[in-house]
C-alpha cells in the first residue's frame, strides 16, 4: 500500500507551519501533524461486508498570543498559512491564562521506526483472504457462533511535531490487527455479546495472534449459552485482563490525571505517598510502550516519553502531567501529553502495565464462591468510587465449576475494591499493545442474582 508522507517531509511542514503562525503574530506556536493510511477487511453478518482503504494527513496548529490559546485544524498542507491565521484570531478572541505556553524542546532517544517491511507487504487482497479464513476456522470451533462484526487491517503512519521553543521530532510506525463481535445462537436461545481482538508490530505475530484472540471470543461465546440463574452473595469476583482494563483501570486513570487533581475531581489528591490499595496492586505507566509494542518516544507535545510508576506495592507514587497542568502545578511534564493532529494535546496514558502475581490463574479460578466477570455494563461515580451495573456474560464459580449465568448486578466502592485485592495472577496478557494485565481477584463485592 502507499507509504504516508516520509518522516522529513512531514516535520518540514511543520515546521513551515510553525514560522506561519508567527508570522501571522503568534507569540508561540506549535503544529502536530499525522499521516497515515489504512487497508482494511470488515466483516459483517457472518460474510464479508467491504474493503477499506483511507489514506489521510491532518495537521494541529496550536498557538499562544498574549497569554491565550488558539487551535485549528487542516488536512492540505497548502493552506498551513491560512490555518495559522486563523489560530491566531482565535488566540485573541480568547482569554488569557498563566499557565498557557508551548513546551520547551527536551532530549529525545535516537529511536528507529516501528516498521516490519514485512508487514506492510501485505496486499488487500491477502488481507482479505486472511480475514475469511480466520473467520471460517472460528466458526468451525462451533457452529452455533454468528459473527455480527470483525475487521483485519494494517495501518502505517507518521507523526511529526515541531514548535518555536526547540521541539523537533517524527516517528514512524505500523500495525497489524483485528477483532471479532458476536454471539453464539442455538435455535431460540441467543447468548450474550462478546467481543475480542489483538494488535501487533511484526508479519509473523499477525496471523497467530488473531488466531489466539478469536478462540478466545468462540470460547466466551459458547460459555454464555445455557446461562442459569446466578446467586445473591458478598464475596470475591475475579476480573480478567479485558475486565482490568475496562473497568479497573478505565475508571482508576480518570482520577490519576493532573487535571483531574487541579480540577477537584480527584479524591486521591493528597494520598500521594500512601496506600490506596492492596501491596498486591502495582501499576505503570510505560512511555514508549510495551516491549512489543512501541509507541513514539515522545508525546502529543514533543515531550521525551518516560515510564512513571504511579502505584507501588500499593502506595501512591503520583500522576501524569501534560506541559499545562505541569506549570499549573509548578513541576515538570511526565510525558503524558495525549491526543491526535484533530484536537488540542490533554493529559492521557500511552501505555499501562499491571505487575503480575504470585498465584497460577488456575488456583485463582479454584474457589469456594465467585463470580468470573466477563464483561461490565454500568456506571461509577470517580469522586466517592461508588459503582453499580450489570455483569454480561459472567460465570459462577464454585469449588472449581464454572457455570454460566443471567445478567446479575454488581455494586461497590472503587477505593475498597483496590483495597480488597486478595491475589494477582502470574500469567499477564497484552491488550491492543496498550495494556498488559494478570487476573485480579478481589473480595467483599456486592453480587445480586437478576
Amino acid at each position: 500500500m502507499n507509504p504516508p508522507i516520509q518522516q522529513k517531509e512531514l516535520l518540514a511542514l511543520c515546521e513551515e507551519g510553525v514560522q506561519a503562525a508567527l508570522a501571522a503574530g503568534a507569540d508561540e506556536a506549535e503544529v502536530f501533524a499525522t499521516s497515515h493510511t489504512e487497508s482494511e477487511a470488515n466483516l459483517e453478518k457472518n460474510d464479508l461486508n467491504q474493503i477499506r482503504r483511507v489514506e489521510e494527513t491532518t495537521f494541529g496548529i496550536r498557538v499562544v498570543k498574549k497569554g491565550a490559546l488558539g487551535f485549528c485544524t487542516s488536512n492540505q498542507p497548502g493552506s498551513l498559512a491560512g490555518a495559522a491565521k486563523e489560530a491566531v484570531t482565535l488566540a485573541s478572541l480568547s482569554p488569557a491564562d498563566d499557565h498557557n505556553g508551548i513546551p520547551e524542546g527536551t532530549a529525545l532517544p535516537d529511536t528507529p521506526a516501528a516498521v516490519d517491511p514485512a508487514l506492510l507487504a501485505l496486499t488487500v487482497p491477502e488481507l482479505t483472504e486472511m480475514c475469511m479464513n480466520l473467520m471460517a476456522q472460528t466458526r468451525a470451533i462451533d457452529s452455533r457462533l454468528t459473527i455480527d462484526s470483525g475487521s483485519i487491517g494494517i495501518t502505517h503512519a507518521t507523526q511529526a511535531i515541531a514548535n518555536s521553543k526547540g521541539v523537533r521530532a517524527a516517528f514512524e510506525k505500523a500495525g497489524g490487527g483485528g477483532y471479532l463481535f458476536g454471539m453464539c445462537v442455538d435455535g431460540d436461545t441467543v447468548g450474550s455479546f462478546a467481543y475480542d481482538g489483538d494488535v501487533v508490530q511484526h508479519a509473523t505475530q499477525l496471523q497467530p495472534s488473531l488466531e489466539t484472540a478469536f478462540a478466545r471470543f468462540a470460547e466466551k461465546c459458547a460459555g454464555a449459552l445455557g446461562a442459569q440463574k446466578g446467586e445473591s452473595f458478598r464475596g470475591s469476583i475475579l476480573l480478567p485482563p479485558d475486565a482490568v482494563q475496562e473497568f479497573l483501570l478505565g475508571n482508576l486513570m480518570g482520577v490519576l490525571g493532573a487535571n483531574a487533581v487541579r480540577k477537584g475531581q480527584s479524591p486521591l489528591a493528597d494520598k500521594v505517598g500512601t496506600q490506596i490499595a492492596s501491596e498486591l496492586f502495582e501499576l505503570i505507566e510505560e512511555g514508549a510502550g510495551l516491549p512489543n509494542y512501541r509507541l513514539a518516544p515522545f508525546d502529543r507535545e514533543g515531550t521525551a516519553r518516560t515510564p512513571t510508576p504511579l502505584i507501588t506495592k500499593g502506595a501512591l507514587n503520583g500522576f501524569l502531567f501534560d506541559s499545562y497542568e505541569a506549570r499549573a502545578a509548578g513541576t515538570t511534564s511526565t510525558g503524558n501529553a495525549a491526543g491526535g493532529a484533530s484536537s488540542m494535546p490533554t493529559v492521557g496514558s500511552g501505555s499501562l502495565s499491571v505487575g503480575a502475581g504470585t498465584t497460577p490463574l488456575a488456583e485463582m479460578m479454584n474457589i469456594e464462591k465467585g463470580v468470573y466477570v466477563t464483561r461490565f455494563s454500568g456506571s461509577t461515580n470517580p469522586i466517592t468510587g461508588d459503582f453499580s451495573g450489570v455483569i454480561k456474560g459472567g460465570f459462577l464459580l464454585h469449588g472449581g465449576e464454572k457455570v454460566a449465568i443471567d445478567e446479575t448486578t454488581m455494586a461497590g466502592n472503587l477505593y475498597d475494591c483496590l483495597k480488597n485485592i486478595s491475589a494477582v495472577s502470574k500469567e499477564r496478557r497484552a491488550l491492543n499493545g496498550s495494556v498488559l494485565a494478570p487476573t485480579i481477584r478481589i473480595d467483599d463485592v456486592s453480587i445480586t442474582a437478576a
